[in-house]
């Protein structure tokens, strides 16, 4: 299954020697899809990094977690605006590949059908957000992309930039203050990577920007 990210893996872009495209994925037990066991690995992952984002912030006698949310907005200085590159060490998630470079140097991850980051951000005030890509393994992937907040679907469109480039550009309306946000991009499959590989992805993501809402006509 694509795993969670780690900082040093690399993998190359699609296009190369085919055992070098991308990290090799484990193959499921054969009575269930690959894609189920991939999306049941995603949100195992999801839960775990979130418990283990607040347990970080715990804080003693807070008692209701927006409590303890609202306690810790006091304390706690999040930023307004993230930039995230694929190779950052800002780019914590899981369903992600390991990290490949195309033959100019930019950086990617592919996705499978699912896949998130956790976002430290305030997003009190609402937010632009950007997302750009640099390949797929089908075109139907990319008119597909859904993006969700938490458990809230973005609005927003998405275009396709050249060759094999593709953005989605979106608003993420006022939300209530928290340390941290889970950012989830799906798509309505994946599927394989090269003729002879047994590894499964959907979309390359090459950056994730998000930044204050931006006034209707500046």
């Amino acid at each position: 299954m694509v795993s969670a990210v780690t900082k040093h893996d690399q993998t190359s872009e699609k296009g190369t020697p085919p055992e070098n495209s991308a990290r090799e994925l484990s193959v499921p037990e054969k009575r269930f899809p690959r894609s189920a066991v991939s999306y049941i690995d995603a949100l195992l992952g999801i839960q775990r990094q979130r418990f283990e984002k607040e347990l970080t912030f715990q804080l003693p006698d807070c008692g209701h977690k927006e409590t303890h949310f609202q306690v810790l907005k006091n304390r706690v200085t999040v930023p307004n605006a993230l930039d995230i590159l694929a190779e950052s060490d800002g780019f914590t998630g899981t369903g992600w590949s390991d990290l490949g470079r195309r033959r100019k140097g930019d950086a990617f991850r592919w996705m499978g059908r699912m896949a998130c980051l956790l976002l430290p951000v305030d997003l009190e005030a609402g937010a632009d957000i950007r997302i750009e890509g640099c390949g797929f393994s089908r075109r139907k992937y990319i008119h597909d992309l859904t993006v969700w907040l938490d458990d809230m679907p973005l609005t927003g469109k998405i275009a396709r930039r050249g060759l094999n480039r593709w953005t989605f550009t979106g608003i993420i309306p006022a939300q209530t203050w928290r340390p941290y946000s889970i950012l989830r991009l799906q798509t309505s499959g994946q599927s394989r990577l090269a003729v002879g590989v047994d590894t499964y992805v959907s979309l390359a993501v090459s950056r994730i920007a998000i930044k204050p809402n931006t006034p209707p006509g500046s």
